[in-house]
C-alpha cells in the first residue's frame, strides 16, 4: 500500500454546474485502486454499496432506506423527502429514541461500502453538490473498519450543518478517547458566507473535497484548499492504538435531517444531495523508490498466486488492507522460478500482496475471487 502520495492538486476544470464525464485524470506518482462514477442509472451497485436502514444515529429526524438514492446521469442523487414512514420497531413508553417514535416523518438515503471498499493511505476525492437548506445535514465520511466508534477512527470530509447559528462547512478528524463512545476531536469549521460572499452561486455548483491520508497526516480539502490537517501522531486512542496507522477506512455519503442540520420543517422537499464520483488514489505499485515497478509478474488460478521476481525475492507475503500479515513465504524464487502463494483459507476479500526483492519493495491489491 502506498505510503507516501503527492499532494499538489491539479484544478479541477470540468463544468462546475455539471457532472463530470471525463475519466479520471492521473495523478503524478500515484494509481486509481477504485473510482466510482456513478455512471449506470438505477440503484447503486449492491456489489459497492451497501444500505442503512431506519433511525441510524444521532437522534435524526429521517428515516433511512434504498427508494430516496438512485443513480441517473452520471451523479448518486440522494433525496430528503417529507413523508410519513410507520416505524416497524416502534414500542410505546420506551426510552429509546429508535423506538419511541411511533412514525418516522421525513425520510432520506445512506450508502456504505463497508466490507466492499475499503483503503488505508492515499488520496481520496469526492466531487458532490450540496442542498444547502436548513435542516439539511449531508455528510462525505469514512470510518475504520474494525473497531467500534470512535476508537475506529472516523473522518469527515465534508459535514454540512450550522455553526454559532449559521451554515456551515465543517472537516473534522475523530479518535477514541478513555470514555466508551467518546471521542478526541480535530475539527475545523469555515462558514458557508466564507464561499458565497466570493461567489453567490457556490451552492449550484459540484465541489471537490479530498482527503490525503499517509502515515504521518490525514489533511482534509476543499477545491484545493487546506480545511484541515491532523498529526497521526496525535491520534493514538486510549489503548494504544493508533485508527489511522492500522486499520483501514470505508465511505460513507448521506443526506440526514434534522439534529445537527436543524430544523427541516420549512424546507422545500425534496432536499436534493449529488455526488458525481468517489475515487481512491495510492502509490503505484512500485516501491517507495519507484526502482521495482516493472520487477514483478503476478498471475492467479484459482487459489493459487504466482509471482515472477526479476532479481529474485527474499519474502513474498498477503495482508489484509489493515495492515495486518497473514501469510508469509520466504524463497529465492525469480524471473524463471514463481514464488506460489496459497489463498485457501484465507479472507475473501480485498488483500495487498507484497514482494520484497532485490530491486526494492512491490505492492498490488487482489481482489477476491
Amino acid at each position: 500500500m502506498g505510503l507516501v502520495f503527492v499532494t499538489a492538486v491539479s484544478p479541477f476544470c470540468a463544468d462546475p454546474l455539471l457532472p463530470d464525464a471525463d475519466p479520471p485524470p492521473e495523478r503524478p506518482g500515484m494509481k486509481l485502486v477504485w473510482s466510482e462514477e456513478f455512471a449506470q442509472d438505477g440503484a447503486p451497485d449492491p456489489a459497492i454499496w451497501n444500505f442503512e436502514k431506519g433511525f441510524a444515529r444521532n437522534e435524526e429526524l429521517q428515516w433511512y432506506q434504498s427508494q430516496n438514492a438512485v443513480c441517473k446521469g452520471g451523479v448518486l442523487r440522494i433525496e430528503g423527502r417529507k413523508e410519513r414512514v410507520a416505524n416497524p420497531n416502534y414500542a410505546a413508553g420506551s426510552s429509546s429514541w429508535k423506538t419511541n417514535r411511533q412514525y418516522a416523518e421525513y425520510t432520506s438515503s445512506s450508502i456504505t461500502s463497508s466490507g466492499k471498499k475499503q483503503f488505508q493511505f492515499g488520496r481520496w476525492e469526492v466531487r458532490a453538490r450540496l442542498d444547502g437548506q436548513a435542516g439539511s445535514w449531508p455528510a462525505i465520511w469514512t470510518l475504520g473498519s474494525r473497531g467500534e466508534w470512535p476508537t475506529n477512527g472516523e473522518v469527515d470530509l465534508m459535514e454540512f450543518y450550522p455553526a454559532s447559528g449559521a451554515p456551515a462547512l465543517h472537516a473534522n478528524v475523530a479518535w477514541g478517547t478513555a470514555t466508551r463512545w467518546s471521542a478526541k476531536w480535530s475539527s475545523k469549521v469555515r462558514s458557508l458566507s466564507s464561499f458565497t460572499s466570493k461567489d453567490p452561486a457556490w451552492l449550484k455548483k459540484f465541489h471537490v473535497w479530498t482527503m490525503d491520508w499517509n502515515t504521518d497526516t490525514v489533511k482534509l480539502s476543499l477545491d484545493g484548499e487546506v480545511m484541515n490537517t491532523t498529526l497521526t501522531s496525535q491520534t493514538v486512542n486510549a489503548d494504544g492504538t493508533n485508527p489511522f496507522k492500522d486499520r483501514s477506512q470505508y465511505v460513507l455519503l448521506n443526506l440526514a435531517l434534522g439534529a445537527n442540520g436543524g430544523d427541516p420543517s420549512k424546507g422545500v422537499f425534496p432536499m436534493v444531495y449529488e455526488v458525481d464520483y468517489v475515487r481512491v488514489y495510492q502509490k503505484g505499485s512500485s516501491d517507495l523508490d519507484g526502482r521495482a515497478s516493472a520487477s514483478v509478474r503476478m498471475e492467479r488460478s484459482g487459489r493459487i498466486v504466482e509471482l515472477w521476481v526479476q532479481g529474485g525475492v527474499g519474502r513474498a507475503r498477503l495482508m489484509d488492507l489493515g495492515g495486518r500479515v497473514l501469510s508469509e513465504t520466504v524463497s529465492e524464487g525469480g524471473a524463471d522460478r514463481p514464488v506460489r502463494i496459497d489463498l485457501a483459507g484465507l479472507p475473501r476479500e480485498i488483500l495487498v500482496v507484497e514482494v520484497v526483492g532485490r530491486n526494492g519493495v512491490w505492492r498490488e491489491l487482489l481482489a477476491p475471487q
